[in-house]
């Protein structure tokens, strides 16, 4: 066998650099299947081996592109320049296993906290310098980077041990040499694309099974990377089109209209077909509008809705004078998500969120450009930079008169990574507050909350914290579990100042969780970690109560809308939560920006990118979900929430997602 490589010196050379670089990514697998074993009980070896060859799969595609050029060079390379080009030849193969030592390193902690592969979020937040300040802070960069130094120099060790960059001098042995880098060359060809299909390989290969632990394991991280970058030279958003499928234009207006009329008549007097006239009880005078959306704010943690440990001693006090929502589902995992729903009554489409889209800067339906109409004053208030997913261009086109950031706050209590503190930031809030009311001038401000953060910072002094014993829940860290507190006394502590104002007695304060985190569970959608607080607190106004129904972020504008009462032009895509008559009420989530559920009473209809709809039940809030056929009003429930998709991505990119007028030209 020596003899033989010996021989062939550049094919096995090839060969090996090729075969070590596969062996890398497979190892890393290996090492997260055996940490993730006990979350696939119910796959059969048959199965496990699936993840496995489907693994080796998209890594071949990542390794094939990465080792080509090696291959050629192998191939072309004359024998009199071999000595002068193997020590080139031999840095890049080592700048090559470094990388994948460091992205498969750095992956197992990014998996750790996010609980999947590294995807889309690295390019979100990779180039904001607040996210490599976190990242410097809570990962251990520099041994990530020796780690990866070691492994380096242990892979080109092998790769040194079984083969040699060397002329061959024999005539026969030479020939046979480049014929067999040349079959290489095919093969590395043919792997760069993963399949001989007309289609490439994608992301979506890895949904071999219905356990999303399975597919995370099967995925690879580096490939998801690869593609996510690729397509964003391609179409920076993703089109719905490509991850479900889509009813007719036609279609998907009449059943979305169909579906929203019952909360007032249709205008037809608009390019946006859903707007409707709503006529609720008048006031004696307007109400005040504090929209709180709070960063990372899951009901796991939240002592009112169930949560395990509770750290929402605050909160909880509140949700005892106002209307809580049990099941509050949020639209999607990132932020602006949450912002596009809980502020315009926008669905969640697949790729970046709408705030981050150009589509969306000018006339796009809002409730500061709604309230605007009736002379509020809105503002935008934020802890950290507006420039952070583009926030501060849409706001300030979409009806928010002013935006207050980072910059604006000169001498803070706390500046941390991403920001100033909360108590910072309700305390500003609380001056302009006053300062509208002096001026007799009702306002609508949103409140963006960001101490809810890793690396988990905030100011000393505050809070008691748990004792190191507290247990943890699964994806958590003990900090992160006190920085929830003070997150949860900065909101107290926002409140008792707000009640000796005198606009407290005449302002609804919402206060709604942006996503959850830690989305963890073997399910295709981990539907229940997308539970969020939402508090409707108007003590002289709202009588107290818990709302059972099952509600999204975009029934937030509709329902805030609904309490301040008097005729208004409806444009959103949620309902009045309040004042909703039918008991069809539902909530569409996405996963990883292209994978959907609709969550309903007792149902999860999930739409796989295999375009399966698949649905599960359960008997009641604490139960596992089971899978069952899709039953009639389960598979209606599902072409009503397509059409209300589709016709939002239409609505978007014509720019029509608006409440004015048809133009009379």
């Amino acid at each position: 066998m020596l003899r033989a490589m010996l021989a062939l010196p550049r094919t096995t050379f090839a060969v090996a650099v090729t075969l070590v670089a596969l062996l890398i990514l497979t190892g890393f697998r290996a090492w997260l299947y055996f940490q993730r074993r006990a979350e696939i009980p119910e796959l059969s070896l048959r199965e496990r081996v699936r993840l496995f060859w489907v693994g080796v799969r998209l890594d071949a595609v990542v390794v094939s592109r990465g080792c080509v050029i090696v291959v050629l060079l192998t191939l072309f390379l004359p024998d009199a320049l071999l000595p002068l080009a193997k020590p080139f030849v031999l840095a890049y193969v080592g700048f090559l296993y470094f990388m994948l030592f460091l992205a498969e390193i750095a992956g197992l902690y990014f998996f750790r906290y996010y609980d999947f592969r590294p995807n889309y979020l690295v390019f979100e937040h990779g180039a904001d310098p607040e996210v490599l300040r976190a990242v410097r802070k809570a990962y251990p960069v520099v041994r990530i980077c020796l780690l990866a130094a070691v492994g380096m120099y242990m892979a080109l060790l092998l790769v040194t041990s079984v083969s040699s960059l060397t002329a061959n001098q024999m005539i026969v042995s030479w020939y046979w040499d480049r014929c067999g880098v040349f079959v290489w060359l095919l093969f590395t060809g043919i792997a760069t694309r993963g399949t001989l299909d007309h289609r490439p390989l994608n992301p979506s290969f890895a949904a071999v099974t219905t356990n999303r632990i399975a597919n995370e394991v099967a995925s690879c991280g580096i490939f998801n990377l690869l593609y996510e970058w690729s397509q964003r030279f391609k179409d920076e958003f993703t089109a719905l089109k490509s991850v479900v499928k889509v009813p007719p234009a036609d279609e998907a207006i009449a059943r979305a209209r169909s579906y929203l009329s019952a909360q007032g008549p249709l205008t037809d007097d608009s390019p946006n077909p859903l707007v409707r006239w709503v006529k609720g009880k008048e006031r004696l005078e307007p109400l005040n509008v504090v929209l709180v959306v709070m960063e990372s704010c899951t009901a796991r943690l939240v002592g009112s809705l169930g949560g395990s440990p509770a750290l929402s001693p605050e909160l909880d006090h509140l949700a005892t004078g106002g209307v809580l929502f049990e099941r509050c589902y949020a639209t999607g995992e990132r932020t602006i998500q949450a912002l596009e729903a809980a502020v315009s009554s926008f669905p969640p489409l697949p790729g970046a969120g709408v705030v981050k889209r150009p589509q969306a800067r000018q006339s796009f339906a809002t409730l500061a450009s709604l309230l605007k109409e009736r002379g509020y004053s809105t503002l935008f208030l934020y802890g950290g930079q507006g420039i952070f997913d583009q926030m501060r261009a849409f706001f300030l086109a979409n009806g928010f008169d002013r935006f207050i950031e980072e910059k604006d706050f000169v001498i803070p209590v706390f500046r941390g990574t991403w920001g100033v503190s909360d108590e910072d930031l309700f305390q500003r809030a609380d001056l302009e507050f006053r300062k509208l009311n002096e001026q007799h001038r009702s306002f609508f401000a949103t409140i963006l909350t960001v101490s809810l953060h890793s690396p988990w910072e905030y100011p000393p002094g505050r809070i008691k914290p748990l004792p190191p014993e507290t247990p943890v829940p699964p994806g958590f860290v003990l900090e992160e579990l006190n920085n929830f507190l003070y997150a949860d006394y900065a909101i107290g502590k926002f409140i008792r100042e707000a009640q000796n104002a005198p606009y407290f007695d005449k302002t609804l304060f919402v206060f709604v969780g942006d996503h959850g985190v830690h989305l963890r569970g073997r399910g295709l959608i981990p539907v229940d970690d997308y539970r969020v607080p939402a508090l409707f607190l108007a003590p002289a106004y709202l009588e107290a109560q818990r709302v059972r129904r099952v509600i999204s972020q975009i029934d937030i504008p509709p329902t805030i809308m609904g309490i301040l009462g008097g005729e208004y032009r409806n444009p959103f895509f949620g309902n009045d939560s309040l004042n909703h008559k039918t008991d069809d009420s539902f909530a569409i989530v996405v996963y990883n920006m292209k994978r959907y559920g609709i969550v309903s009473d007792r149902e999860l209809i999930v739409l796989a990118e295999t375009g399966e709809e698949i649905s599960y039940q359960r008997d009641g809030s604490h139960a596992l979900w089971q899978q069952v056929p899709l039953a009639a009003h389960g598979a209606e429930r599902s072409k009503t929430a397509l059409a209300l998709l589709r016709l939002a991505e239409d609505l978007l990119v014509s720019g029509r997602y608006t409440v004015a007028k048809r133009s009379a030209g």
